[in-house]
């Protein structure tokens, strides 16, 4: 039976506008669980640093040692972002549909074994599929790819590039940016099929491949979308550097350092709602049961 629709390609427009007004019924919750979301991913980078700067101090130079406990750690990492994306996406629900939610319901899938445990895999399976294709498809475009990224890293930044691109670059970049798409899709329908509707990760992971590949026009004006989003957000971004290096020197860099902190926080966090607002109303419009159309009564973004 298939569980997934096609929709317009008009409709990114609809998820991007949702998505930017998702706060206003609830913002305690959308917004204090996206906060919650970013202070737990922060802690276990932090524990991750921590650990692996132990592990180095123990192993004295044993690479086995070190590689372990680095992949211990992305593991880590892995299994709590796709449990709080679940956890977050039951919150999201459950603010659009009007049921009482506070902020700490992202870690509601910590209890739900089941859940837990297919959006683990499926975000496992996912990665792993996504870098293998990925390094396939660049295998074959631009053999050389990897060689000329490492001597950029290692050159680091605003260095002279220690090396012209490789042969089949663009073709090697296009493809990275096909398959991200393709992934960020799959990702969307995928997780909102375990989290919301309680799939198992093989059948959501057909759902969400079945589900992208219905719907890439609505994912490429998505992407077109999300990139001049991003270059608005630059210019703006740019603009409030240059003025907070003008303040610095009026009042002190302290000062500015001070106000600065909380805004860029802000800002993340609202960053964070909006992109995982586009994931669950995708995920709504494509495969939710009663998927509404998007209200029509008010086109406007509120801010």
């Amino acid at each position: 039976m298939t569980t997934t629709r096609s929709v317009g390609a008009a409709a990114s427009w609809g998820w991007l506008r949702r998505a930017v007004n998702l706060g206003r019924d609830n913002p305690k919750a959308v917004f204090g669980g996206a906060l919650l979301l970013l202070l737990a991913m922060l802690a276990l980078a932090l524990a991750s640093v921590l650990l692996s700067a132990g592990a180095g101090f123990v192993a004295q130079g044993n690479g086995v040692v070190a590689g372990l406990v680095s992949s211990g750690v992305m593991l880590a990492m892995t299994a709590l972002m796709a449990i709080l994306i679940a956890g977050y996406l039951h919150l999201l629900d459950a603010v659009e549909r009007g049921r009482p939610v506070g902020a700490s319901a992202v870690f509601a899938v910590l209890g739900e074994r089941r859940v837990a445990v297919n959006a683990v895999v499926f975000m496992l399976v996912l990665v792993l599929a996504q870098n293998l294709l990925l390094a396939l498809l660049i295998a074959g475009l631009a053999p050389e790819f990897g060689n000329w990224y490492l001597q950029m890293l290692q050159a680091g930044p605003g260095a002279a590039p220690a090396a012209a691109p490789p042969a089949g670059f663009g073709l090697a970049m296009v493809a990275i940016w096909v398959v991200t798409l393709f992934a960020y899709g799959v990702q969307s329908l995928g997780f909102g099929q375990i989290a919301l509707a309680g799939r198992d990760w093989p059948r959501a992971l057909a759902d969400g491949v079945q589900g992208t590949l219905r719907n890439l026009p609505a994912l490429l004006l998505l992407f077109l979308l999300a990139i001049a989003a991003a270059l608005v957000l630059a210019l703006v971004m740019a603009l409030v550097v240059a003025l907070a290096v003008l303040l610095s020197k009026l009042v002190g860099g302290w000062l500015v350092a001070l106000v600065a902190l909380p805004v860029y926080l802000a800002f993340v966090v609202a960053l964070v709602v909006v992109m995982f607002g586009v994931m669950y109303y995708m995920w709504r419009d494509i495969c939710g049961a009663d998927a509404p159309a998007a209200p029509a009564q008010d086109a406007r973004i509120a801010l």
